[in-house]
């Protein structure tokens, strides 16, 4: 079996008289041996079946069955978002479909290079090469997985280690122009009067500059003070709890969907019932570009439009970055806020010290 190529193993166990105990050797993967000490041989052939049924479980252990007890982890240990542990075993379950019943032992950094390369292969629905981001992700995820499995001891070292990426990540999404973006908020400030809850929701992707994950999971407590500000407590980064002050336009439309109803109970509720999916606000985005006539662009998009629009008019990109939820200002900027805003940004503050301002 594979362990037994790797050389792990359990001896004895051995008396030693003149110390009157049972010792026993388990020997590790490479050869590394470690002795252990028990008064009894009972208590000693009690641990080395114990080590032999471990040794067996590691041996036992496929790929498919690593991946469910890894989103278990995910699920009860990390306490990862529901939505978010299913992604990510979704993607792993594909990037490892081809030794799905192999055991995990059996992956080496040749066939980790294999993989990476038929899943980068892989095509979407409609026909197109799926993205550099998403097959570079799909590997981030995967070496991860598999750097859990060496802590497993299912594996000496992650073969994906030495697997780098290919392909240049695109930053950013495509933006409305500003005289596109008036005509946008125009149509959707027309649909919101006229009841359209999604019309709010895709609003505060601009307006505001939240994830439409963010904005399905509000409840009504998270509109304060008159619809002044919206709590954002829970985030999948300590940087995306926060509280945001809400333009006017938008104030009264969230009163009006926090009116009459108690506090945990959704912003945004489903026909259904409960929560909305993150997609209905970016079929929204998508549904008011086509009806307001501009170029259809996603509600990611928006969100960089939000961080453009601060940026150019001289909002700090550390501000920009704490109202997105950004840890780092450096994501703001490569993948938000356009690179002539930026620039724009940076040259005016110089401007403005040239001519006896300050920073």
């Amino acid at each position: 079996m594979a362990r037994e190529r790797n050389g792990e193993r359990v001896l004895g166990p051995y008396y030693e008289s003149e110390r009157n105990r049972w010792r026993i050797v388990v020997v590790e993967d490479g050869g590394a041996r470690n002795s252990r000490f028990y008064p009894t041989e009972e208590e000693a052939r009690t641990v080395i079946d114990g080590v032999k049924r471990e040794l067996k479980e590691l041996d036992d252990t496929t790929v498919t069955k690593a991946i469910d007890d890894y989103e278990t982890y995910l699920k009860t240990e990390k306490e990862n978002r529901a939505k978010s542990y299913r992604e990510t075993v979704r993607r792993l379950r594909a990037f490892f479909e081809p030794v799905r019943e192999d055991l995990v032992t059996m992956i080496d950094a040749k066939r980790a290079v294999s993989l990476y390369e038929v899943f980068r292969g892989r095509m979407r629905k409609d026909g197109n090469p799926i993205s550099v981001d998403y097959h570079r992700n799909a590997l981030a995820e995967s070496k991860t997985f598999l750097g859990w499995c060496v802590g497993k001891r299912w594996l000496g070292d992650n073969p994906l280690d030495g697997v780098e990426g290919k392909g240049k990540r695109r930053h950013g999404k495509p933006q409305l122009r500003v005289s596109e973006a008036r005509k946008w908020i125009e149509h959707a400030v027309w649909r919101a009067n006229q009841g359209e809850d999604g019309a709010v929701a895709a609003m505060v992707t601009l307006l505001m500059g939240l994830r439409a994950s963010e904005i399905v999971t509000r409840v009504v407590r998270d509109v304060d003070d008159d619809g002044k500000l919206l709590w954002i407590p829970d985030s999948k980064t300590d940087a995306g709890r926060r509280t945001l002050q809400v333009p006017a336009v938008l104030q009264p439309l969230l009163q009006r969907l926090a009116a009459d109803r108690i506090g945990n109970a959704p912003l945004f509720v489903a026909r259904e019932g409960g929560h909305h999916d993150r997609d209905w606000v970016r079929e929204w985005v998508r549904r008011i570009c086509d009806q307001a006539g501009v170029v259809k662009v996603c509600a990611h998009g928006m969100r960089g439009l939000h961080s453009t629009l601060a940026v150019e008019h001289g909002v700090t990109g550390h501000v920009v970055a704490a109202a997105l939820g950004h840890e780092s200002v450096t994501t703001t900027f490569e993948s938000y806020a356009s690179p002539n805003a930026v620039a724009s940004a940076r040259q005016n503050r110089a401007l403005s010290v040239l001519a006896g301002g300050k920073l």
